[in-house]
C-alpha cells in the first residue's frame, strides 16, 4: 500500500473556503476514479505563521496506480486548487510506503 501525502500551508483568510472545496470537490473527485482510497485530512498543531496547516493522504495499492491516478485525476484537481486559490495555499506531496516494525 502506497501512502500519497499532501501538506498545504493554507492562508488564514481562505482556510474555510479550502477546507469546504476539499470537502465537497477534491476528496469526491480522487476517490471517484476508484485508484485512490481512504480519505484521510489532518490540521497540523503548532503556530503557523500567517495561515493553518493541514495533511490530505490517499493510499493506493502501488506506485504506478498512484503515478496514474495523478496523470488522470491529481494533476487536474491540483491545477483547479492552484486556479482557485492561487498563491494562499501552497504545498508539497510526499509519497510513503509501510514499513513493518
Amino acid at each position: 500500500m502506497i501512502i500519497y501525502n499532501t501538506t498545504y500551508h493554507v492562508d488564514c483568510t481562505v482556510s474555510g473556503d479550502f477546507l469546504d472545496w476539499m470537502r465537497e470537490r477534491y476528496v469526491p473527485q480522487a476517490v471517484a476514479s476508484g485508484i485512490v482510497s481512504c480519505p484521510r485530512l489532518m490540521r497540523l498543531m503548532g503556530h503557523n505563521e500567517g495561515g493553518v496547516c493541514f495533511a490530505l493522504q490517499l493510499q493506493a495499492p502501488t506506485l504506478r496506480d498512484l503515478q496514474q491516478w495523478n496523470a488522470q485525476v491529481g494533476k487536474p484537481l491540483h491545477e483547479e486548487l492552484t486556479q482557485r486559490f492561487g498563491d494562499k495555499v501552497a504545498g508539497f506531496t510526499t509519497f510513503m510506503e509501510n514499513v513493518d516494525i
